[in-house]
């Protein structure tokens, strides 16, 4: 099974392009998805309990992953993951002072993070022109984009991938869903190819081994 996580600020159009993702994949491939936890979340995010609420969100994004995954599947596709949850917790302490209990509580966070980040085979970091996101969100009347908030998000991403050493592809979104979606494609098709190009080298050293 190839895991896939579409990372990226919220209306960058992760969940739109998953879904295109989906439905091309799944006329050849057995593909499931985990959708964004956004919503689910049992408790408020306020000063008291973000740390209570952003435990929920990676640890019910691990254990959905692991529940999603003991099906026969080809592919799993995940609406975030614990990188988002890790970005946004990241916000979140920026404008706290690290007292060491909050410290405590951050350690505990990075260590699930780092740890299960390496499950992921591809990540897609879903990126768009902030003035086409405001045009989308004018031209829609649904919101007004807070574009210094999505512009320390981003900055947040690309200091956890430089720093974890992260493998990120990035789709930048200002083209349309089919094109976005048609260069996620080809970038699995490749990934997909190349795994099994290594299975099948091992599987002749294991028979010449023999």
């Amino acid at each position: 099974m190839i895991k896939i996580s579409f990372s990226g600020f919220s209306g960058s159009g992760k969940t739109s392009l998953m879904t295109e993702v989906k439905k091309i994949l799944s006329l050849k491939s057995r593909v499931e998805t985990i959708e964004e936890l956004k919503g689910k979340n049992p408790f408020d995010s306020d000063k008291k309990s973000c740390f209570v609420s952003q435990f929920f969100f990676v640890s019910t994004q691990i254990n959905e992953e692991n529940r999603k995954a003991l099906a026969p599947l080809d592919y799993l596709l995940c609406d975030q993951s614990v990188l988002d949850q890790w970005i946004y917790w990241n916000r979140y302490l920026a404008d706290k002072e690290m007292t060491s209990q909050l410290e405590e509580k951050n350690n505990l966070l990075k260590a699930l993070y780092q740890f299960w980040i390496k499950t992921y085979d591809l990540i897609f970091l879903i990126r768009m022109d902030l003035n086409e996101l405001e045009k989308r969100d004018i031209a829609n009347e649904i919101r007004i984009t807070d574009v210094e908030h999505i512009k320390k998000i981003e900055e947040l991403y690309k200091k956890s991938i430089q720093e974890d050493n992260l493998k990120v592809i990035e789709i930048w979104n200002n083209n349309t869903i089919d094109e976005s979606a048609l260069e996620i494609i080809r970038e699995i098709s490749e990934y997909t190819e190349r795994e099994r190009e290594k299975e099948k080298e091992q599987l002749q050293e294991t028979d010449a081994g023999v």
